[in-house]
């Protein structure tokens, strides 16, 4: 069994959803609430990738103060699964009600950033031939100025958010596998 070293780890800023520590002069943030994300897509008559969902949201660190960026959203205390939460902030968020289990994909878990003990359940969810509603929002000002778009594979692909990139990777990583005969 392997011997756990003591670090020195110092609180700097707490929040409801995670705190900023250093840790060894090291500083970084600890998680205190799960997360899921969400990559819808649509695929074209060969069941390629055609469409994946970009959510336009508020953000201020970024330059034009948008990103887009998957949707994501906190596990809930009334969620009965990761599966579940994912299911509805993808309601919530982009519009789409998609309940049959056989649209969905687990992609694995991603860190979202190397100074971060965040692991980010993935899902991607296969939106051809649904209709897109208005989307729900939970009541909060970030997802009333936030909107999912459907776009053109090569143009989601081309965006800066690591999160869209890797997700996008997981999910052309299991296609290619399927049509190889590997799952």
């Amino acid at each position: 069994m392997a011997k756990k070293n003591k670090l020195s780890k110092k609180t700097l800023y707490e929040s409801t959803y995670f705190d900023v520590v250093d840790i060894e002069g090291q500083v970084g943030m600890c998680s205190k609430a799960m997360t899921v994300a969400v990559l819808p897509y649509t695929t074209d008559e060969h069941g390629m990738v055609a469409e994946i969902g970009l959510l336009s949201e508020p953000n201020y660190f970024r330059p034009e103060l948008l990103s887009d960026t998957l949707i994501t959203g906190t596990v809930e205390y009334e969620d009965d699964s990761l599966l579940l939460a994912a299911m509805r902030e993808l309601k919530e968020e982009g519009g789409f009600n998609v309940e049959d289990h056989n649209r969905w994909l687990f992609l694995g878990t991603l860190y979202i950033y190397k100074d971060s003990d965040k692991m980010l359940p993935v899902f991607a969810v296969n939106v051809t031939d649904i209709k897109q509603e208005e989307a729900e929002g939970d009541g909060s000002e970030k997802e009333k100025n936030a909107k999912l778009n459907m776009v053109d594979v090569r143009e989601g692909i081309a965006c800066d958010e690591s999160l869209v990139l890797s997700a996008f990777l997981r999910l052309f990583n299991y296609m290619y596998a399927k049509t190889m005969n590997y799952v």
